[in-house]
């Protein structure tokens, strides 16, 4: 049962004036007064690489550490040689990006995220030349 003390904690919850306080808003209305800010992330982005290294050779290696499946290990092994610097990486972006590409499929479930991430660093990486 219902207290006063009940009543009025949902009365302050309508915090309008007048006597229309409950208003029918469209699904479009609503969806309109929505704010996503799909900028935020949870991982905190580096400004910049470590001395001497590109932000995907550091992901890379970061993401050798933390996962051991298949598919990933072969685009590492793949894929490092050619990655030591940011000159090589200028050079091979199209072997490295047909690699990631090749290696983005519904079986490798466990290594998608961190393909998606290398493509990210690579973007990062190669900045205007990423696009065409």
């Amino acid at each position: 049962m219902a207290t006063p003390s009940d009543a009025r904690a949902v009365k302050s919850l309508n915090k309008s004036s007048g006597r229309r306080r409950f208003v029918f808003r469209t699904f479009s209305q609503r969806i309109e007064e929505i704010d996503i800010d799909v900028y935020r992330s949870l991982d905190q982005l580096k400004d910049e690489p470590s001395e001497g290294s590109t932000f995907f050779r550091d992901c890379l290696v970061q993401y050798r550490e933390l996962n051991t499946a298949e598919d990933f290990i072969s685009i590492y092994e793949e894929i490092f040689p050619s990655v030591q610097t940011l000159p090589q990486i200028i050079l091979q972006k199209d072997f490295i990006i047909s690699s990631l590409l090749s290696r983005l499929k519904m079986e490798a479930r466990l290594s998608q995220e961190p393909i998606l991430r290398l493509l990210a660093a690579l973007s990062r990486d190669l900045l205007g030349d990423f696009i065409p």
